[in-house]
């Protein structure tokens, strides 16, 4: 910070400034490009947040890493513009995403450290978005929609945690609108309606759980950043489980890519239908609770973590706190 001017003229600057801000004239803002007397005008009552939070996570050898948070950029862009037409006298306010995120599907098979994945932990998660939440709640807002790319049961569960201390410690709605989207049978019921458009009965029996690096995050990455994909995904054989259990057989084999379903039936056509599936169900959503409907208890992903991933929870979180403790004791050693 320079220090070229008295603190008298500081604060005069400063009351010219602030006195004279008015409200940008644009209804969607991006956060990082206002000045602050522009963001203490505006409408309080009337003002939302978005939270992007994408991760940084290996996506088999055929999709860049970063392949979340494109999806969730993409989305909140969206959805930032569909509410403010149903919305037109309400300010959207973008907030730069977040990157990183916790446990990546590489944990599947028991890979804690890997070169295409990049995590915090759900500790770190947790307390990042409360952070950034509780501040926006402090300066008086009184709506933040959070939105995650990342679909790891522990992320969801550290995401829920800090929305749930926001609303309910500061008296405001902080809602993670993708955990609530996972949630709602009418919203799914339609992905099984747009997957049927494009593939057979046999081809989506054959997909198995597509949760990871397949067909759809394939799909979404050659509608989005065809560029970023590599060729070579048309040839990669299915690895395809029709549980967890047969998903976690296939990553602890040998030589794992890990992704799992079959990429190589992916189409930029799928792609673009599954991303207006996810801009169409989050603006719902964020729609349904401004206009006054109460979401703070509506079902919502993850509810509690799948028993059946028990063991990889527990190894994944006993990974994360290895490190915290030899964090601390560093720390204390330091001192």
């Amino acid at each position: 910070m320079r220090k070229a001017f008295s603190g008298l003229l500081f604060v005069c600057a400063l009351g010219v400034v602030s006195s004279t801000a008015q409200p940008p004239t644009s209804r969607i803002l991006e956060l990082g490009n206002l000045r602050f007397p522009q963001i203490d005008a505006l409408n309080r009552e009337r003002t939302m947040f978005i939270l992007p939070i994408g991760m940084l996570e290996e996506h088999g050898p055929h999709l860049p890493i970063a392949s979340d948070t494109f999806g969730v950029m993409f989305e909140a862009e969206g959805v930032a513009t569909r509410v403010s037409r149903k919305l037109p006298h309400w300010n959207v306010v973008m907030m730069p995403p977040l990157h990183y995120g916790e446990t990546g599907a590489n944990e599947i098979g028991d890979l804690f450290i890997h070169p295409g994945t990049y995590g915090i932990r759900h500790t770190t998660l947790r307390s990042l978005v409360a952070d950034i939440g509780g501040q926006v709640a402090q300066n008086g807002f009184k709506w933040i929609f959070v939105l995650t790319g990342h679909g790891s049961p522990t992320n969801g569960v550290a995401v829920n945690d800090a929305c749930d201390f926001v609303s309910e410690a500061f008296g405001v709605s902080m809602l993670h609108v993708s955990g609530l989207f996972r949630a709602d049978e009418q919203i799914q019921s339609r992905a099984r309606a747009i997957a049927k458009r494009h593939f057979s009965d046999a081809d989506i029996a054959a997909f198995g759980l597509d949760v990871h690096g397949g067909v759809s995050e394939t799909s979404v990455n050659l509608a989005l950043r065809p560029s970023l994909v590599d060729p070579g995904y048309r040839t990669l054989p299915a690895n395809s489980g029709q549980s967890f259990d047969e998903l976690r057989a296939v990553a602890l084999k040998p030589g794992w890519q890990g992704y799992l379903s079959a990429p190589a039936k992916a189409t930029a056509a799928y792609g673009r239908d599954v991303e207006e599936w996810w801009v169409t169900g989050l603006s719902e959503l964020i729609l349904r609770a401004a206009g006054g409907e109460n979401l703070l208890k509506a079902p919502r992903m993850p509810a509690a973590l799948d028993p059946g991933r028990a063991g990889v929870v527990t190894r994944a979180l006993d990974h994360e706190r290895a490190f915290e403790a030899k964090l601390d004791a560093w720390l204390a050693a330091r001192r």
